[in-house]
């Protein structure tokens, strides 16, 4: 299985147990191709994609959906979407996963049990920590807001285990930053 995500500004894959990524702001399109040949060795091998849907940036999740959806229909092979924060969310088990969502803002699920119970939501860092007071905060928001908690870096891997028949949708939680001109 492939497994992609592209929701912050580490663009990831994972292939059985290789993995490749880039960290970059912006040019996932760019580095996609690139990192998926370089852990899939044969592309008649996957038998199914997995994709990180967001929240993240618009750009950045159209990528990683797009280029899932467009390996899946060309190969004739299931894509599944997976929210992006699940992934560390089951390997924290209990706490908060954070990104950054721009604007002096996070996107935050909290997970009981490595499954999310609560959002995601689009919050500001001090909301995160007045409604969560003790709980461990991880993600990679907490590089931006180090007074969230603890940083940890979602790979493409976390996003392995899922159900085959999740849709593969970006999952952008609010509206874009660029605007038509009137």
């Amino acid at each position: 299985m492939l497994a992609i995500d592209t929701s912050t500004a580490h663009c990831t894959v994972a292939f059985g147990e290789r993995r490749a990524g880039v960290v970059a702001p912006t040019g996932h399109a760019e580095h996609l191709a690139d990192l998926i040949r370089e852990v899939v060795p044969d592309m008649t091998a996957m038998e199914r994609i997995v994709v990180g849907v967001g929240p993240g940036p618009y750009t950045g999740l159209r990528v990683g959906v797009v280029t899932a959806a467009t390996m899946s229909l060309a190969l004739g092979i299931p894509a599944a979407g997976v929210c992006s924060l699940d992934g560390l969310g089951r390997r924290l088990g209990d706490g908060v996963v954070v990104t950054d969502a721009r604007r002096r803002e996070v996107f935050a699920a909290r997970y009981e049990g490595g499954r999310r119970v609560t959002g995601p939501d689009v919050l500001p860092p001090a909301v995160v920590a007045d409604r969560w007071p003790g709980i461990r905060v991880v993600g990679p928001a907490v590089q931006r807001y180090p007074e969230l908690g603890e940083f940890a870096q979602l790979e493409a891997a976390d996003l392995l285990d899922v159900p085959a028949d999740l849709p593969v949708h970006p999952w952008y939680l609010r509206e874009p930053d660029a605007t038509p001109a009137s």
